[in-house]
């Protein structure tokens, strides 16, 4: 005799339970060892100007994560033979004594309780200042440009396999009936994009099925949770942004799950990376993640399985690959993964296999 339906978990429990267990995935993976290692080896790059992050794109447009020889040393890695370093600016600096305080500024003074005297300036009292006379160039080298030890890296793993039949095009015919159109094709590096001022979203077409599925659930979900409007400052709002991609990789984490499609390997480091590993984050963008997932859902011919067929979600083991792309915590200058050519304004770009780069003083993460 099968389980009666009053005794399933209601389409609230089972988002909630899911959501929970994402939440409790996201915990781990940035507490474990594996986290804390990448971010230590992330801070140790430095950051760069615009102007010699232009000076890099222009002399290595696939450049990832650049550093001098000095720290590639320190990683245990070293410059491949015959490569050419990519050639950028480096202040000069020279520390200087100024034997004459500036016009307005009272002489030091020392003294014992109340009372104090003036100090007259001599070679031990001057004030040591750090000038700037100019600039020189130097050489860095990106990481493809070196061998050795690979880096320590968590970043989110394209999906491999086949997708819940029928979910691609449900999803499709969703977003369809909100005015938009889907396309497949290149998509600058990233996953999948979506373009609110010509109601485009594409999704790249050399990915498996499951992983197309789950890019275009996420995207679904930048549009019901409305981050058009509500997330104007998406393109260069770091803090908006990340709270922007939290929700649509929540959403639809969600939406895949209630199908049967399991995306913890993708939607974990993902959501650690765009939160800082900041759950809060996660906990206050959960109302809006499990109502618009519910929402979605209820487009969808989906099943109602019982409670024990909740999807478990598991930590995925770290990544490492010293050849491929590397766009994780504190990899290069900035926050915005978006590529340089890629159009700003109305553009959102997601899915990106690549970790959000962030400066090294504030490093916590990998992006979509």
């Amino acid at each position: 005799m099968g389980t009666a339906r009053r005794d399933w978990p209601s389409s609230e429990e089972r988002l909630a339970a899911l959501h929970d267990q994402l939440i409790a995935a996201v915990e781990a993976l940035t507490s474990s060892p594996a986290w804390a290692t990448m971010l230590r080896v992330a801070a140790r790059f430095p950051d760069y100007s615009p102007s010699n992050v232009l000076l890099i794109a222009v002399q290595r447009p696939d450049a990832t994560r650049v550093a001098g020889i000095r720290t590639w040393n320190s990683l245990g890695r070293r410059v491949l033979k015959g490569e050419h370093g990519i050639a950028i600016l480096a202040p000069c600096v020279y520390r200087t004594r100024d034997h004459h305080a500036p016009a307005g500024v009272p002489a030091p003074t020392v003294g014992a309780g109340s009372e104090h005297r003036p100090m007259t300036p001599d070679a031990d009292t001057a004030v040591t200042r750090r000038e700037l006379r100019g600039f020189k160039v130097v050489h860095v080298f990106d990481l493809t440009q070196t061998e050795g030890d690979p880096l320590p890296d968590v970043a989110p793993e394209l999906l491999r396999g086949t997708a819940p039949e029928h979910l691609w095009d449900h999803l499709a015919e969703i977003l369809a009936a909100d005015g938009y159109r889907l396309e497949r094709g290149a998509c600058r590096g990233a996953n999948g994009w979506t373009d609110y001022a010509t109601r485009t979203v594409r999704i790249r077409d050399d990915v498996d099925p499951v992983q197309a599925v789950k890019t275009l659930a996420h995207e679904l979900g930048h549009v019901h949770a409305d981050h058009e409007h509500r997330f104007p400052t998406y393109a260069h709002d770091h803090a908006c942004r990340g709270r922007a991609e939290v929700e649509a990789e929540s959403i639809a984490y969600l939406v895949t799950a209630q199908a049967g499609l399991d995306s913890t390997t993708y939607s974990v480091p993902y959501l650690a990376g765009w939160s800082d590993g900041d759950l809060n984050i996660l906990r206050t963008t959960a109302t809006t993640a499990l109502t618009t997932a519910r929402a979605i859902g209820d487009l969808l011919p989906l099943p109602t399985p019982p409670a024990s067929e909740l999807a478990v979600t598991s930590t995925p083991a770290p990544r490492s690959d010293p050849r491929a792309p590397d766009n994780s915590a504190g990899a290069v200058a900035g926050r915005d993964a978006t590529p340089a050519h890629a159009p700003i304004p109305t553009l959102i770009r997601i899915e990106s296999t690549q970790l959000p780069a962030r400066p090294a003083s504030d490093v916590r993460r990998p992006p979509p």
